[in-house]
Order: structure tokens, then sequence, then C-alpha cells
């Protein structure tokens, strides 16, 4: 079944649930190089991968993906105020990925990010 790696979101998310996390890993993370994919589908393919990642216990990687999340939101074409409040919940998601398994620069940029976001937000 993981053979076939058009699977719609959903069934991906299904996958996720049943706990066949690698699996859907690997599409999701070709879903999200696949550049003909709408920005705001690639944003979510980037927040099931951390999810992913997270329970693999793969903290790091969890991390890295919550700051893809941040990097595409900041990519719309929207206000940057708004992109800002839209980016500071995963800001803090990999904030806390980081502390749980990252090491101390990751700890130390996420938590600067989230305070430029926060200025950035107001």
């Amino acid at each position: 079944m993981l053979c076939g790696t058009s699977l719609s979101l959903p069934d991906i998310i299904s996958l996720i649930h049943r706990g066949e996390y690698r699996g859907a890993i690997s599409i999701l993370e070709k879903g999200v190089n696949d550049k003909n994919k709408p920005l705001l589908e690639r944003v979510e393919y980037c927040k099931w991968l951390a999810e992913c990642y997270k329970n693999l216990e793969d903290f790091k990687m969890s991390g890295d993906w919550y700051l893809e999340v941040i990097k595409n939101i900041l990519a719309q074409q929207t206000d940057m105020k708004l992109k800002a409040k839209q980016a500071l919940p995963y800001c803090e998601k990999a904030l806390e990925q980081y502390r749980e398994g990252g090491d101390a620069i990751d700890v130390l940029e996420a938590a600067k990010l989230k305070q430029k976001l926060f200025d950035l937000s107001k």
C-alpha cells in the first residue's frame, strides 16, 4: 500500500493514526518536495512530519520540521504581522521539541526566532 505515494492527506493521516510513522514520513517528504503542490498543502505535510518524528521520539527532526512550517508560512504573500502570528505557535512547538532532544544551539536559535516573531506580530 505504501508503494503508491499519491495517497491523499487523509489517507496519510490514517497511516499515522495506525502508528505507521516511517511509511507516512516517506510519503510526506515526497509531498513537501513537490513544488506543484500548493504552499498551504506543503505546510500541512510539514506539520504532520513534525508529529511523526515527535511520535518516533526524534525531537530534533520534529523541531526541524516545525521550522519548515514557519518557513512556508513566511513565504506566503500576506501581511507580515499575520504571518508572524500564524508562525508563532509552531515556533513554540519547535522550541519545545528542541528542549526535549535538540542541542543548545537549536534551543537558542528557536528562542531567538520566537522573540522575533513575537515582535513582528505586534
